[in-house]
Parts: structure tokens; C-alpha cells; sequence
């Protein structure tokens, strides 16, 4: 008859020391194989063409961004009177001009839902569409009009981009610079996390019609040719986790349960030789 505790034979225990070693060495040979993971997957820029003390061009494409609905533009014209001066620039307390992000958006010109801006004294303006280069040179012959000798300086207030998923600090960035690349905007956000798949980064990036989305390859030197290369205000780029990292989750659980069983099986042998 079989034993219901499956009790070794009377001075054989061995059978029961071979199962432990064989459930550490079982539970061993699945994390190893379980948790490999490729170079080519970790790393960036992947390249075999590149060679040391070789260079190569990735000429790439630039696509420049066009006003919308909605942003919020800071427009300081420099060579007029002090009274009309306070119409245009945003001047802190201190009378230095205003810096920080609140006091420039509160104090910006937005484009409304027509895409016009109003503007002290000129009026409105027509901004949608157009590059931030086109409409400051519109604004200034619009205040050559009125005014003599004035600069006109236009800038993008709402210049910023959200940075989500496996990376080291996920947030919303302001950009203070006419251009940023996506490995830029990820530096910023300290980089993709060790199990980040860098193949399959999404871009999302807003128009007048919609979202656009897009898979990003960072993982080879194609990116570098990509007109999604540079990020425009407001992209949101999100970064998934490999399914490496889900399957070395499920192997951990499994360790644990693989340490928790040969642990159980020691301690049920010892007992069992003690009541021998």
C-alpha cells in the first residue's frame, strides 16, 4: 500500500535530497535562461556598418512646427517709449522682465480658436499656421506700421513635451531651445530603464486634425534619418517595458515559490529522519 505521506523507506532518504537539489538546480537553469536578454535590445544605435576611426552621415528630416490653436505665444518689442513699452512687455516687480513660466503664460498672447492673437494698439493677428520664424517677421512689419525703430522678439511659451512609461523620472519638461531630439528629451528624463524596450517607443504627437501615433526604433541608427528625430511642442513620447522584464517578473514569483517548496521539502525530510 502507498504511503499517503510518501514517507521514504525505513534509512533512504537520498531520494528526497536528490528532489531538493534537483528543484535548486531546475529552478537555477530557469531564471538563467528566462532573464537573458540581448545587447541589441539594451543598448542604443545599434550599427554594424560603424567602425572605429571611421565617421558616418545620417542626414536626416527636420519637420518644422506650425502654430495651432491654443498656444500661447510671448511677444516683447524692444525701442518704443516707456509708456508703451508696458502694453507688450512683461516687466516683475523688481522691473526685470518677467521669467518665470506662470508670468508668461498668464501674461502671453494666446491664439484663440480663429488663430488670431490680439495685440495692444495693432490689433488682431493672424499666428496659426505659420513657423514660429514666419510669424515674427509678420508681427514686426505689423508693428513697423505703428511704431519706429522697434524689434520685435516672439517666442513659444507651451514648448513642452511628456515623457511616460519605463524611464527614470516620467514627467511633463519645458523646452527653452529652438530644437530638441528625442534622445535629448530622454536625457532628460534620465534616460529608459534597464528593461525599456527602445524598439517600440511610441510617439504621439498632436495636430489640427488629431493624435498621430508611431513607433520610434531607438535601437538602431535608422532614428537618426527619421523626421521624428527632433520632437515638436507638445509630443508625449511613452516608453514600453520589454516583455523580458514581464517574464523575469513571473520568473521571480516562480523563484519564490521554487524556495519556498525546497525549503518545505528539507524541513519535512529532516523531520521525517527525526521520528525514525
Amino acid at each position: 500500500m502507498v504511503n499517503p505521506i510518501n514517507r521514504p523507506p525505513h534509512g533512504n532518504s537520498k531520494p528526497y535530497r536528490m528532489r531538493v537539489r534537483d528543484l535548486f538546480v531546475l529552478g537555477g537553469l530557469v531564471l538563467t535562461l528566462g532573464g537573458c536578454v540581448g545587447t541589441k535590445s539594451l543598448n542604443y544605435l545599434n550599427d554594424p556598418s560603424l567602425t572605429p576611426g571611421a565617421s558616418k552621415l545620417f542626414e536626416n528630416q527636420r519637420f518644422e512646427y506650425r502654430i495651432q490653436v491654443n498656444d500661447v505665444m510671448s511677444i516683447r518689442v524692444l525701442g518704443l517709449d516707456e509708456q508703451t513699452h508696458r502694453y507688450f512687455n512683461v516687466e516683475s516687480q523688481n522691473g526685470t522682465a518677467g521669467l518665470s513660466d506662470a508670468s508668461l503664460y498668464v501674461n502671453g498672447f494666446s491664439v484663440d480658436r480663429t488663430g488670431m492673437v490680439q495685440l495692444p494698439q495693432v490689433g488682431k493677428v493672424k499666428l496659426q499656421g505659420l513657423t514660429i520664424g514666419e510669424a515674427q517677421e509678420l508681427v514686426q512689419r505689423k508693428i513697423n506700421e505703428y511704431f519706429t525703430n522697434a524689434t520685435v522678439i516672439l517666442k513659444m511659451i507651451n514648448w513642452r513635451i511628456s515623457l511616460l512609461g519605463n524611464v527614470s523620472r516620467p514627467g511633463t519638461y519645458m523646452v527653452y531651445n529652438n530644437q530638441i531630439t528625442i534622445l535629448d528629451a530622454l536625457a532628460m528624463a534620465g534616460g529608459p530603464n534597464e528593461f525599456a524596450d527602445k524598439s517600440h517607443v511610441t510617439l504621439m504627437r498632436q495636430s489640427d486634425r488629431g493624435v498621430q501615433s508611431l513607433y520610434v526604433d531607438l535601437s538602431t541608427t535608422e532614428v537618426l534619418r527619421s523626421e521624428y528625430y527632433y520632437l515638436l511642442p507638445n509630443d508625449v513620447v511613452y516608453v514600453p517595458a520589454m516583455r523580458a522584464r514581464s517574464s523575469r517578473l513571473n520568473l521571480e514569483v516562480l523563484a519564490i515559490i521554487l524556495s519556498t517548496l525546497s525549503t518545505a521539502a528539507v524541513v519535512f525530510t529532516v523531520i521525517q529522519n527525526n521520528t525514525k
